[in-house]
């Protein structure tokens, strides 16, 4: 599941291994031109593991790293899958939500953008008046990608959101149970995060935090900064009913935005531009968040005062990424420190470094396997599984 659980706190289950890294195996994702797995992994019992590519396929692999089977769509997978009654689902880039089974075979699939919501009615309201909210100003291109998040589940349900409507609750028929509409502009960049009652809590482009009832009532909402876009996943701690939430504006600033479950403001930390979540320590007293800039940020739980602060890289656009913590409560990432080239890197709750493997450049999150091996897919073309 995508930052390993539907709070998304981003800690794994398994310690990482802390010595010298080497590769057990890697596999050619056989693409051309070559494309990168930035899907969060999943493992079944079998040891079995299934992601998705920046190709449109979806992939499964056999714990030697053989492909066992490829599921083709018409445009990029950014999501992570789900595992759930021997199938996975996820979404992609064409905007459909997919459940197919661990053989390969597709059982459903759900158009999230086919209800476009109301402001879809005035017939002058097009692509191009999504300007400048679908615009990447970096690539100097139209963003016509029309789902970017990963789906979470909670009693049989399945959340997550899209370009049209906004968010959506689908049952495990491939059926729509409720939608809420999150405004303009369409195009969500953020999924959702569930707490043990099922609340839910996500955010949209407008700069808007949220949070809803199981049952898709809306229990409050906050602008936070207007049209600020909501790249991260908003993150829940149980153990502190807190929530995260991540806004940027443009590729310049970054804000972190805390409250509590019932919306009541906490703190907020202004960064680099984030792109991603934060991380929560397994002592609960800090995350870890990184922004364009390079930075790998410490903060403060209950206050979001900088702890520690390091500079991982110089690269543009460096960390696009989520740090994670182990089980042994030591800091998992990767970067990319160039057009071509990147490194996965384990470090210590001081930022001291354990070890450092570099690869091409890389933008998935790291998976640690129950072995304490590593899995990560690369835009050298490749999935690897070190150790």
């Amino acid at each position: 599941m995508f930052l390993f659980d539907k709070t998304r706190h981003s800690r794994q289950n398994h310690k990482a291994f802390t010595h010298n890294p080497t590769v057990k195996w890697k596999t050619d994702l056989r693409t051309n031109p070559i494309y990168g797995a930035e899907s969060t992994a999943v493992i079944d019992n079998a040891d079995n593991i299934y992601f998705g590519s920046h190709s449109g396929n979806f992939y499964s692999l056999d714990k030697s790293g053989k492909i066992r089977w490829t599921f083709s769509t018409s445009t990029k997978i950014y999501s992570s899958p789900i595992l759930i009654d021997s199938s996975v689902i996820f979404a992609g880039g064409d905007g459909y939500l997919y459940r197919i089974s661990c053989e390969g075979e597709l059982l459903w699939k759900f158009d999230l953008s086919k209800s476009g919501g109301k402001m879809f009615k005035k017939k002058t309201l097009n692509k191009w008046s999504h300007l400048p909210y679908t615009y990447d100003f970096h690539k100097k291109k139209i963003i016509d990608y029309k789902c970017w998040s990963s789906p979470n589940i909670f009693n049989n349900l399945i959340y997550i959101t899209g370009y049209g409507v906004g968010l959506y609750c689908i049952d495990l028929n491939g059926k729509e149970v409720w939608s809420y509409d999150l405004g303009f502009p369409r195009y969500q960049l953020s999924g959702v995060a569930i707490d043990d009652e099922g609340r839910i809590y996500c955010s949209s482009r407008s700069g808007t935090a949220y949070a809803f009832s199981k049952e898709g009532k809306l229990l409050w909402k906050t602008i936070v900064r207007k049209n600020w876009e909501n790249w991260g996943n908003p993150v829940f701690c149980r153990e502190k009913n807190q929530v995260f939430y991540f806004f940027s504006k443009n590729e310049s600033r970054g804000l972190i935005y805390s409250c509590d479950n019932n919306g009541k403001f906490l703190w907020q930390q202004e960064i680099g531009a984030i792109r991603a979540s934060c991380a929560i320590s397994q002592d609960l007293t800090s995350i870890y968040c990184c922004d364009l800039d390079g930075f790998l940020y410490k903060l403060g739980i209950s206050d979001g005062l900088t702890k520690r602060k390091i500079k991982l890289t110089n690269a543009q656009r460096g960390l696009w990424i989520t740090p994670t913590i182990d089980a042994s409560n030591n800091i998992l990432i990767s970067t990319k420190d160039s057009k071509d080239t990147g490194r996965i890197i384990l470090l210590n709750e001081k930022f001291d470094l354990i070890w450092q493997f570099e690869n091409g450049k890389i933008l998935s999150i790291p998976v640690v396997n129950k072995q304490g091996e590593i899995l990560f897919g690369s835009w050298d073309g490749h999935y690897y599984c070190i150790n």
